[in-house]
């Protein structure tokens, strides 16, 4: 069979999208009555690094992975931190050169983001500006723009946002106030309509919340300065994840990435969007969610009532531990899918995750980077959808991660993985695909590097146990074909009301946990 063309997203003329979830695939459902033009779910990343800067790695590298998985990304280098304190041994000096470095290649910058974009692929100029004082800003422009504004007060900063419609997006926003966490009382809705939730610093929804801030030097999170305090003072923004990447790999997966509900993908279909805030934060795992109240979408402001519906749809990647709706702060109720889940029956649609890396201890073999070339195949059935989990470790400027679509019956899959410099200790990267079939259909994972090697499997066995496979002796790289989960599993609807006669202004966001440990957080909805 000759193979047939690929993109990212659905089924294009027959051909699988071999990549993310999103617009043609997922279209809105909940706000479609107050909304007659249908939106469509895009994913990418608003702030990631690479050698433009004082990180690793070209800007052709960071395009070309972004498009490799994403919708869209916004590269912004580093650019400028006018307060610096002076560091010892002249430390502060790497973040001076990188500065210098950003600032030269900005008119070549510019050049490049503009030739990256194309009909189904956006990228959108930008960069970040540094604070001890005010915090960090990733600045992100709705076109091109040839001026590097780097003032030394965040209010000229913003002013300049406005001025050229610009976004100004604060992220790491639980660091100490000082230590370039944000400083609020500078809080301009106009220019930051959404602030980042979730990198790979950590999480800063709360000082309570899962993935503390812990990998870097600033500190961990300082309660006054999460995202809910902001909210209860009555900020109104909505939730971003970005991965702030170093390896320059833009969407690297558990480092965070945004999803954004739009009208088409294009620039100001995106922009519109963050605008209005139809945006959520995610970890990892592409979770769709879409929440409404009332009808209306996440985001939106809506006028006081007393009686408010609560309609939420999600379809994860994993099985769904819990949805949490939250009000004010505080969870006012909790779904959990797994009371309502039925046994998987086949035939029918599943979903089956494929994990492979793990691997000698770097302490022994130093340096090793095993490089995979397997095919999936799917015998008396077909993929409807591959979604890539590719983590930014180990770095290498010219390997990539490649996923590509044979046929509905067959993908392909070259990838690396290696100890070394993995994220978060965590050696592994992986495809979710989503399946149909019987349980007589077979599921066959042909190997051809590290090792020759043929695993097959019958989907009906999937339903209560996976597969681990080793490709040598003690301490080889290893794969995992995991045990199907069902659609009852991964997707669920749910619709809350909550009456409140006496309530002057309520806000709502939405908490959506796996039980693998990937989360998603919905912008809030402000009632009043």
């Amino acid at each position: 069979m000759e193979p047939i063309e690929v993109t990212r997203r659905g089924f294009v003329g027959g051909a699988l999208a071999a990549a993310v979830l999103s617009g043609t695939r997922h279209q809105s459902q909940l706000a479609a009555s107050q909304d007659q033009s249908r939106l469509n779910l895009y994913w990418g990343d608003l702030h990631n690094h690479n050698a433009v800067g004082y990180a690793t790695g070209t800007l052709e590298r960071s395009i070309d992975v972004a498009r490799e998985h994403l919708d869209f990304f916004a590269f912004t280098g580093h650019a400028s931190w006018h307060d610096m304190p002076k560091m010892p041994g002249d430390r502060h000096m790497k973040w001076v050169n990188g500065f210098e470095v950003h600032s030269n290649h900005w008119p070549k910058t510019r050049r490049m983001i503009h030739e990256a974009n194309t009909a189904d692929f956006v990228a959108l100029l930008g960069y970040e500006w540094h604070s001890s004082i005010f915090g960090d800003y990733c600045m992100i422009f709705p076109e091109d723009h040839p001026e590097l504004f780097l003032p030394d007060h965040v209010e000229k900063l913003l002013d300049f946002a406005d001025e050229n419609n610009c976004l100004a997006i604060p992220h790491h926003v639980g660091y100490k106030q000082g230590w370039r966490g944000a400083n609020f009382d500078h809080f301009r809705a106009s220019t930051s309509p959404v602030v980042e939730v979730f990198s790979e610093h950590g999480c800063t929804e709360t000082d309570r919340a899962p993935f503390p801030m812990i990998r870097h030097s600033i500190g961990g999170r300082s309660t006054a300065n999460t995202i809910v305090p902001q909210l209860t003072k009555g900020m109104r923004f909505g939730f971003v994840a970005s991965s702030d990447n170093h390896r320059g790999f833009p969407g690297a997966y558990g480092e965070g990435v945004v999803g954004v509900w739009a009208k088409d993908l294009s620039r100001a279909s995106l922009f519109e969007a963050i605008r209005s805030r139809r945006t959520y934060a995610a970890t990892g795992d592409r979770i769709a969610l879409e929440v409404s109240l009332n009808g209306r979408p996440m985001g939106s402001d809506v006028a006081k009532t007393a009686d408010r519906e609560i309609d939420i749809r999600v379809e994860a990647q994993d099985s769904i531990a819990m949805i949490e709706l939250i009000r004010n702060g505080q969870t006012i109720q909790r779904h959990f899918p797994e009371d309502h889940a039925s046994t998987l029956k086949l035939p029918g649609r599943a979903k089956c995750r494929v994990q492979y890396g793990w691997g000698p201890w770097a302490a022994l073999d130093l340096g090793r980077t095993c490089q995979w070339d397997l095919s999936l195949r799917l015998d008396k059935g077909r993929f409807l959808q591959a979604t890539p989990c590719f983590q930014s470790g180990p770095y290498e400027e010219e390997m990539r991660d490649r996923l590509r679509a044979v046929s509905e019956r067959e993908l392909h899959l070259q990838s690396f993985t290696s100890r070394v410099q993995c994220y978060a200790e965590d050696p592994t990267k992986a495809v979710v695909c989503e399946i149909e079939g019987g349980p007589d259909s077979m599921l066959t994972l042909q190997l051809r590097q590290p090792v020759e090697q043929t695993v097959a499997t019958r989907l009906g066995d999937l339903v209560e146990d996976n597969v681990v496979t080793f490709t040598g002796v003690f301490t080889s790289e290893s794969f995992i074909v995991n045990r199907l989960v069902g659609p009852t599993e991964y997707a669920a609807k749910v619709r809350w009301t909550d009456r409140r006669p006496n309530a002057d202004a309520d806000w709502y966001y939405v908490r959506v946990t796996q039980h693998n440990g990937q989360l998603a957080w919905s912008s809030p909805i402000w009632v009043g």
